[in-house]
């Protein structure tokens, strides 16, 4: 915990700071939260919005928490959560071209790829909602873990804090409060994190002494290339491909196409941030190596989770420090916010008409969505409590649920063969690895101890799967235009109107 007397003025800057950010969320959104408008910020985003709030999001809990956390544990595989990041954001230049179709959620982009098959915007709808409300767990977990280190409130008091923190103005402004603080956050983000970097080493007394640090704690291969000495290979692989394909099979990235101006806006912001990302990833881990030499040398043992919190105070002393810790916390209420709303966007229009029926109606969409935003959170919170540590939730949660979709969705995007039984077996098979490896602990301590983690096997046995299921099945032959208007018959609500011409 930070010392006691420096306590107020952290929870009164947060306090201040979250009242800024509900300030402008709600001026800069005024007119755009009616109708459908709430969930889509209007749809003709530029880049400066769209490339602010997917570096906003990127450089949110995994960065500044779980990245930071492994640099402070091995070294320069702190860096290893940066790499897969930058490649899943690189890779989503290849979906780019769906703006041009007019989706508004992962699920139609799904349906379009697979026929235009509406079981498959119906169980991707369900997968995406859950997938969601996976990633705010995440966020949730990552601010509390900032707050706990500097208040010693007990761990769920801080994710219900976290929680309120970025859903008052996500629940006033809808998504263009979502997008528009993004902006100021990601620029707090940007200079607080470079500037604690710059202080880092220094502070740690060099690059020597870090490497000297590591080498006396009997860790001299945190020092190797991306760590692998320490980290281990087949941990950083599995690290790697569960970031990866959770940014593709995350739908707040593909919201972000949805809602550009146009296709070039978001190939732009996409290539920008995947550049940036792999940059800030040598970053993260300098915070979090330097973490380790200076705890080691005062002899303070910290949580690794507390690395960055801890840096940041004495790096740059307690009342600036405590300036860039709520820049820290920033990065987790700008990654929740974006998953909060993508996921009431997916419940609204793609679970809601699947289940009745029926289309919400337009003027219908704000109040509606506040009530799912209100719920999405508290299942949120509830995930929360199973994990606990921010990288072991990435690795083992999002690792394990989200390649089975990712694949689904690289095989409908760049295989013309692809049935949409074989994307489902991709969902399916990935999704029974991932309860395989949550609930039975003999099953995950052998993936663990064998594959460095569940996202290896989660990703090449649905991609098994779909493969031979579509080479068994008849080839889905259905015109793009008729996928198309599937589609945006299933928005309108005539599910069962559709399903017969489908």
């Amino acid at each position: 915990m930070l010392d006691p007397k420096y306590v107020p003025l952290f929870v009164g800057g947060f306090i201040v700071w979250i009242a800024i950010m509900i300030a402008v969320g709600y001026f800069t959104s005024r007119k755009k939260v009616s109708g459908s408008d709430f969930l889509t910020g209007g749809g003709n985003l530029s880049f400066f919005l769209i490339f602010c709030t997917v570096g906003a999001t990127m450089i949110g809990t995994g960065s500044s928490m779980g990245a930071i956390s492994n640099g402070f544990k091995a070294g320069w595989g702190g860096a290893i959560y940066g790499l897969g990041a930058s490649g899943g954001i690189l890779l989503m230049l290849l979906f780019t071209s769906a703006k041009k179709k007019g989706f508004i959620t992962m699920s139609e982009e799904a349906q379009y790829y697979y026929g235009g098959k509406s079981i498959m915007r119906k169980v991707m709808g369900f997968m995406m909602f859950v997938i969601e409300i996976i990633w705010l767990g995440n966020h949730m977990n990552g601010g509390a873990t900032y707050l706990q280190f500097v208040t010693n409130l007990p761990l769920p008091l801080c994710k219900l804090i976290t929680m309120l923190g970025f859903g008052i103005y996500v629940f006033l402004g809808g998504y263009f409060a979502v997008v528009t603080t993004d902006a100021v956050q990601f620029i707090f983000i940007l200079i607080g994190f470079i500037l604690i970097a710059f202080r880092a080493l220094p502070a740690a007394g060099g690059y020597g002494a870090v490497k000297s640090a590591f080498e006396a704690a009997g860790n001299g291969g945190a020092m190797s290339f991306y760590g692998l000495k320490s980290y281990g290979v087949l941990a950083a692989i599995a690290l790697v491909l569960s970031t990866l394909m959770g940014v593709i099979g995350t739908p707040t990235h593909r919201t972000r196409i949805y809602t550009s101006k146009d296709e070039g806006v978001a190939k732009k912001a996409f290539l920008g941030q995947g550049i940036l990302l792999f940059c800030w990833s040598f970053i993260t881990a300098i915070i979090g190596m330097s973490a380790f030499a200076i705890a080691s040398q005062k002899g303070v043992d910290i949580k690794p989770d507390h690395a960055f919190s801890f840096m940041a105070t004495e790096a740059l002393g307690p009342i600036i420090g405590l300036f860039f810790m709520i820049a820290g916390l920033s990065a987790t209420m700008s990654s929740g916010d974006s998953d909060a709303i993508s996921g009431v966007t997916i419940l609204m229009t793609d679970v809601y008409p699947a289940v009745t029926g029926k289309r919400i109606k337009d003027e219908d969409y704000p109040k509606y969505s506040r009530i799912a935003l209100i719920v999405m959170l508290a299942l949120a919170f509830f995930v929360t409590l199973f994990v606990q540590n921010v990288i072991g939730y990435i690795s083992t949660i999002v690792g394990g649920f989200l390649p089975g979709v990712a694949v689904a969705m690289f095989l409908g995007k760049l295989w013309k063969r692809v049935t949409w039984q074989g994307g489902l077996a991709c969902i399916i098979s990935g999704t029974a690895l991932g309860l395989l490896n949550l609930l039975v602990k003999p099953f995950s301590a052998f993936i663990s101890a064998n594959l460095g983690g569940i996202a290896i096997p989660a990703t090449i046995i649905p991609l098994i799967c779909g493969i031979v299921v579509s080479l068994i099945t008849p080839e889905d032959k259905t015109s793009e235009e008729d996928r198309l208007a599937q589609v945006f018959a299933d928005r309108e609500g005539k599910i069962a109107e559709a399903a017969k011409k489908a």
